[in-house]
Parts: structure tokens; sequence; C-alpha cells
């Protein structure tokens, strides 16, 4: 849902507008000093994760694979990562495949065609 709003929220950092982001990809980006990589699924749902991989520390997950998986009942987005196919859940960032450390993920808001991220957590 786009919101109409003239400034943004002081804890939101814009990104870039959501029509820049195919569908069912991921890219990485520039924001603060740190890489980050964002993801727009096959649903137009948008998430933001640190875009190094907590196991390695290579900087891949923009190149991860995006899918989803039931949890508790819900269907999540997640994403694999290319390297050793350990799954993340894109809105919390747990492990779903191993006792696996958490991917840093971040909140995306979009408003009025553009995607802002929140300040980091």
């Amino acid at each position: 849902m786009t919101t109409q709003l003239i400034d943004a929220p002081a804890a939101l950092s814009e990104l870039c507008f959501a029509d820049d982001l195919e569908t069912g990809w991921g890219e990485a980006a520039w924001l603060e000093g740190k890489q980050i990589a964002v993801y727009r699924t096959e649903h137009s749902g948008f998430y933001a994760s640190s875009h190094r991989c907590p196991s390695t520390g290579a900087k891949v997950m923009a190149r991860g694979i995006l899918g989803d998986a039931t949890v508790d009942g819900h269907r999540v987005a997640t994403i694999a990562c290319p390297l050793h196919k350990e799954i993340y859940r894109l809105d919390t960032g747990d492990c779903l495949s191993a006792q696996g450390t958490a991917l840093q993920v971040f909140g995306v808001q979009e408003l009025d065609g553009r995607l802002w991220i929140e300040a980091s957590k």
C-alpha cells in the first residue's frame, strides 16, 4: 500500500524507487556506509537485509534464492544463501535450516512509490 507523504519520518532513509527492483530478485546497495541487499518478492513484498552471509561473511545475499516457507502455520518470505543454501526469514532474519547465526534484517516501507529503510537495529 502506498502512502502519500511530503516528508518521510526521520527514522527512515530513502533507498530507491520501488519500480527499480525486479520481481523475484535481490539487488545490492550502499546505505550509510553499509552494504545491504534489497529484495522484491513474487508477491511484491519488499525486504532488506545485510548483504553479508552470517555464516561465511561473504557479501552475496543479494544473489540468494528468494522463496517462502510455512512457519507456525503462516507463509513467510525467505532468502537462501547462494553459497551454502542456509535459509533465512526475511521478516526476522532467523535461520530456518540450521542452528546458524541470524541474518541482520531491516524494515522497509513503500511511501509514494519509493522505498525507505528503517535505521539500523
